[in-house]
């Protein structure tokens, strides 16, 4: 597999990307990025990402991953956070399907619906359905409830949801399993796997079937 992975800095594009080198084929990545990561393995192609089309001009792949996406609270801004959760993310998929790419797995998160009155929803549902109307051969989206991981970046309202979750673990229905945390080591496992199937079709995997592995 040659791989473009966009977001590979935040917390589940970085799980992805170091298993996917620990793999016993590892696949041939090109990570985009507005910052050196000195990632191990790979190549790295630093810009504004503005123009991501001229990034992989010389570039060849059969598959694109796309884990980027930030907070309002982060991005300040509305337009901002629609820069990075909305526009980018499409600038990526174009460009890559330019490249001859033809399977694209995308990020989003558990709820997302264009028709939602929730504006973080609603854009991740925007974007998916952006990148719907682009024709790959095989395209899988990810909607995780949760993460439970190590982040770099402090987010006091995720934190307090997880440390209530893990304190009444075993108190949650099995209906709970739509909105239950995931694991972010198991969460890579699935996308991983997916990534190497990149079964034909479009494929929308909720949080619930994420959890059983």
């Amino acid at each position: 597999m040659k791989l473009f992975m966009l977001g590979s800095s935040g917390l589940v594009g970085s799980t992805c990307y170091s298993k996917l080198l620990l793999e016993k084929t590892p696949p041939e990545i090109v990570t985009f990025t507005r910052r050196r990561l000195n990632l191990l393995g790979g190549t790295e192609r630093v810009s504004d990402l503005k123009d991501l089309a001229s990034q992989m001009v010389d570039l060849e792949a059969d598959t694109a991953f796309c884990a980027i996406g930030t907070t309002i609270k982060k991005a300040k801004t509305r337009a901002a956070f629609e820069e990075i959760d909305l526009n980018l993310p499409l600038r990526f998929a174009v460009a890559a399907k330019a490249r001859g790419v033809e399977n694209f797995h995308l990020l989003t998160a558990l709820g997302a619906d264009a028709a939602s009155k929730q504006y973080y929803l609603r854009i991740k549902g925007l974007v998916e359905n952006e990148i719907k109307t682009l024709g790959f051969r095989s395209l899988h989206i990810y909607r995780p409830s949760l993460l439970l991981g190590h982040r770099q970046d402090f987010r006091l309202g995720e934190e307090l949801a997880a440390g209530l979750y893990r304190r009444f673990e075993g108190l949650y229905p099995k209906a709970f399993d739509k909105y239950r945390p995931i694991e972010v080591d198991k969460l890579s496992s699935f996308i991983i796997r997916k990534l190497q199937e990149n079964e034909p079709g479009t494929h929308v995997w909720e949080n619930q079937e994420m959890l059983k592995g």
